[in-house]
């Protein structure tokens, strides 16, 4: 099955894309995790803790944040207003007038999902099944559209037989064989956020549902 073909302008699809993929503050109290970022240094740039955003967004693994996940900050100001007042002032020192360096937070970077943990009961009469890794899409897919996780595996399974790397001569690639205009189908997250767009602009008709 290939995809529809893109209606709507250019400028459309730039704008539904920017829209999706920048990892911008959604207000002024929350912050969208972009590629690379840590927890650790999330709370630092703005003014909180990593114990606070663990209880206000209820993240039971600290070491485990995802591209995308929007995370309550509380009070900004507020938090830089309290780290303000209760900064120290540095201490003259007859010694020396260097500055030992800090040592620098364990590092919680954005986790590679452990595929294994994803499993799927959808089987088609050919013997295609989405996978281990298309488990894994069709949960953050379901997460984004509301669309059920199984009505995804059910297009992974069809579409790409859960092959992250399957290719079609007509241009489609990837779990959820997107065409080229859509976007990147580097790794799995892009073809997420790819299938993402494809999903914004046509529904499920892009793939024939």
């Amino acid at each position: 099955m290939k995809i529809q073909s893109m209606k709507g302008t250019i400028a459309t699809l730039a704008t539904a894309a920017t829209l999706f993929i920048s990892g911008v503050v959604a207000n002024a109290d929350t912050y969208t995790v972009k590629a690379g970022d840590t927890l650790s240094e999330i709370a630092e740039d703005k003014s909180t803790t990593v114990e606070k955003l663990v209880e206000l967004n209820h993240i039971q693994n600290p070491d485990l944040i995802f591209v995308d996940q929007v995370l309550e900050l509380g009070d900004v100001k507020a938090n830089q207003a309290s780290k303000a007042a209760t900064k120290p002032s540095a201490a003259p020192t007859a010694q020396s007038n260097s500055v030992a360096p800090a040592t620098p937070a364990p590092a919680t970077d954005v986790a590679t999902p452990n595929y294994s943990n994803y499993s799927s009961g959808v089987v088609l009469e050919n013997g295609n099944s989405p996978g281990e890794i298309g488990s894994y899409a069709a949960a953050r897919m379901a997460e984004l559209t509301g669309v059920s996780a199984t009505t995804w595996e059910t297009i992974i399974a069809r579409e790409s037989n859960g092959q992250v790397d399957a290719y079609n001569p007509s241009g489609a690639s990837g779990l959820f064989q997107t065409m080229p205009f859509w976007g990147s189908t580097a790794t799995v997250e892009d073809q997420i956020q790819t299938a993402y767009r494809a999903y914004t602009e046509q529904g499920l008709a892009a793939w024939g549902f």
